[in-house]
C-alpha cells in the first residue's frame, strides 16, 4: 500500500510505508526541529493511489 504526506509548510512524499516514515521523520528534524515516531507519522499519513501518475 502507497501513504502520502503532506505538511502544512506544503512539503508532500508518497511511498511505502517504509518509504514515507523516514522521509517525514527525516524532513520533520531538519526543517520543524521535531521528532516524530513512526505511530506520529503514521496518524497523519493517509492512503495513496496505488497508480502513479
Amino acid at each position: 500500500m502507497k501513504w502520502q504526506v503532506t505538511c502544512d509548510c506544503g512539503w508532500r512524499t508518497r511511498g511505502t510505508r517504509e518509504e514515507v516514515v523516514p522521509a517525514v521523520q527525516e524532513h520533520g528534524r531538519t526543517a520543524h526541529q521535531t521528532e516524530l515516531t513512526e505511530a506520529q507519522v503514521m496518524a497523519i499519513a493517509t492512503p495513496s493511489p496505488e497508480v502513479d501518475v
